[in-house]
């Protein structure tokens, strides 16, 4: 895929999606707050709309929601200050960076002149006076060199050239005082070691990039993802300075709110007087918000309502327990055409199944399912559910499963249920939390909406059964099958199905009797009439292992044709059944014409079977090696 092309999915990825919806309400829900107000110390801020709101988020995959005025620009203003303080890193190495400018906490607001009495070290880089530093150290011999190598890195973190508003530029210009009285007290310390002039202006111009809710949100997932631009492949800073860079976020990085922000919310973040808020979950998303309506400490009202809220939903904070995100969740994907249940089917049912199949949209998930990952495995579903009437989730391989993949989970189950879709989860009677989630969502789990299975072939039979009863029956459905419509009797003479009637026995079992034992000899073929039957082994002599289901025109017990063998498996009347049974060495003798047809029919249609069921297990195994 060509790098515009890369932009160009990335800018229109972010429409009709669960995840999307969900950023929507949250939108709709914070719209309504309206305290606070504009950065009104630099006159160019009042020009802004006050009411504009934006929410992006940004994963490390490269997918970006976005909802409100996510593509309004703004200008950068104080989140700059992370991200030149990784260029100075790079530029002029750690040792010399921290010699100048210390990683300690202020407590205090931005535009503080928060110095170590001996040293006149800025406290950190996140103050104005420590930022005004960091930019100093920037590569550049004046300050248009110094804003063009920022603006330069900051194009590898956005995936675009960017630039700075001139009117801004100047305004702050114009009434940055108490910015330059701390530039001069800087030069004085030899903190900074040129013409301070230089260092400020390049810092204004610097504040005045212009970026959207949706560029703050890359950038951060750049951070998020080790430095590497998701999008674009192009790596924005040195690994090894990505933890530096987020550490000073999470300790200093909203000024003297910082503590309860880490506390409330837990995602390193930075905000600025224009409005905007950029958070970072390592490994997992940027997010950002947009909104010009500032607390007394300067940070957007709506912005820390926005983080708070998504880490209060979604359990984003960085210390709960240790996550993985990869795309490595998703184990496999298939529908009913591809892969079948273990449930015998006659032809006629097995055609209409095929035709039918893509309707039922199974998904094997593995690992631990975070936000990002669960996001992601969403996002795989939505691009398959066209014509999906019975989605299918196996989590029996997953092994945790934290607050925000519930949630979302969740949602998906509510959206898709209120559509009518069946929703079947396999394999989460031992994930606790996800089922009391889901138990407290649905007050009554409704068994014709949501189901729960044990295993995936328990689950995909009765996809298949609810497909199965949808099928048109020539003369209604009949409750116990012809002979003659018997696949093993495929293509059998008059005479032929008289003879083999002949030396057939019929026989009832109710539900839950044993018809036949593993380990005893095999001297029976049984044709199932009516009902349906199981298959089963005994593993340990406690637990019993469901090899396959045997259904009306089924056969079993075949290997009794092929000599002395013994039964490899019980099986079990799953329903009340009706069979047919066949004392096989009756027919093995008789020398009868007629006998050695059936017999011959028997082996070709036996053949026939085995080589169907081969083709569609070579069909499954393509489909679960994808």
């Amino acid at each position: 895929m060509t790098m515009q092309n890369k932009l160009r999915k990335s800018m229109s990825n972010s429409r009709g999606t669960l995840f999307n919806d969900f950023l929507e309400q949250i939108h709709n829900d914070i719209s309504s707050l309206r305290s606070g107000e504009v950065a009104g110390y630099i006159p160019e801020l009042l020009e802004v709309e006050q009411d504009g709101f934006g929410i992006a988020i940004a994963t490390v995959d490269g997918y970006v929601y976005q909802v409100g005025d996510s593509q309004t620009p703004f200008s950068i203003q104080s989140v700059s200050k992370a991200f030149t303080y990784g260029i100075a890193l790079q530029d002029e190495g750690e040792e010399k960076v921290r010699s100048k400018v210390d990683v300690e906490p202020s407590g205090e607001a931005f535009n503080s002149i928060s110095l170590e009495p001996e040293t006149g070290r800025p406290r950190n880089p996140m103050i104005n006076a420590g930022a005004i530093s960091i930019t100093s150290m920037v590569n550049g011999r004046n300050s248009e060199e110094k804003v063009s190598r920022i603006m330069d890195e900051f194009a590898r973190y956005t995936g675009h050239p960017v630039h700075y508003d001139e009117k801004i530029y100047l305004s702050e210009k114009r009434t940055g005082h108490r910015n330059r009285a701390i530039s001069h007290m800087l030069r004085n310390y030899e903190i900074l070691e040129s013409d301070p002039e230089q260092s400020l202006d390049a810092y204004f111009r610097q504040c005045s990039i212009m970026v959207t809710c949706r560029d703050l949100a890359v950038m951060g997932a750049c951070l998020a993802n080790t430095g590497v631009n998701p999008i674009t492949g192009i790596r924005a800073l040195d690994a090894r300075y990505v933890p530096k860079v987020l550490s000073v976020m999470a300790s200093c990085g909203m000024y003297d709110y910082s503590g309860n922000w880490i506390y409330q919310v837990g995602m390193p973040a930075k905000s600025g007087v224009g409005g905007g808020i950029v958070a970072v979950l390592p490994g997992q998303f940027g997010l950002a918000v947009y909104s010009p309506r500032l607390d007394p400490r300067g940070n957007s009202v709506r912005g820390i309502a926005v983080c708070e809220r998504l880490s209060s939903d979604l359990g984003l904070h960085m210390l709960h327990s240790s996550r993985v995100t990869s795309s490595t969740v998703i184990r496999s994907v298939y529908n009913a055409r591809e892969v079948h249940s273990r449930r015998d089917r006659h032809p006629r049912e097995m055609n209409f199944l095929t035709e039918h199949g893509g309707q039922v949209l199974a998904v094997e998930l593995m690992a631990e399912l975070t936000f990002v990952s669960s996001e992601l495995i969403i996002r795989e579903i939505e691009t398959r559910n066209d014509e999906v009437r019975f989605l299918v989730l196996d989590f029996t391989r997953v092994t945790s499963i934290d607050q925000s993949a519930c949630r979302i989970f969740s949602e998906v189950a509510q959206k898709y249920t209120a559509e009518g879709i069946h929703m079947l989860f396999v394999g989460i009677k031992d994930k606790y939390s996800f089922c009391d989630y889901l138990k407290r969502q649905f007050k009554t789990i409704d068994a014709s909406c949501l189901m729960l299975f044990n295993d995936m072939s328990r689950a995909l039979e009765w996809c298949e059964d609810q497909l199965a009863m949808e099928m048109e029956v020539d003369d209604a459905a009949l409750d116990e099958l012809p002979l003659e419509q018997q696949p093993l009797c495929a293509e059998m003479t008059e005479d032929e199905l008289a003879f083999l009637e002949s030396l057939l026995t019929e026989k009832r079992y109710t539900a839950g009797d044993i018809i036949c034992r593993e380990g005893e000899p095999a001297k029976l073929v049984y044709f199932i009439v009516a009902g349906n039957a199981s298959a089963e082994i005994s593993v340990d002599g406690k637990t019993r292992s469901w090899l396959n289901g045997l259904k009306q025109g089924g056969v079993f017990g075949e290997s009794a044709l092929l000599g002395n063998k013994v039964r490899s498996a019980d099986v079990v009347a799953d329903t009340d059944v009706l069979l047919k049974e066949l004392v096989a060495r009756e027919l093995l003798s008789h020398e009868d014409p007629v006998a050695q047809k059936v017999l011959q029919k028997f082996f070709r249609n036996l053949s026939l079977m085995y080589d169907s069921r081969l083709r569609r297990a070579n069909l499954q195994i393509r489909a679960l090696s994808r």
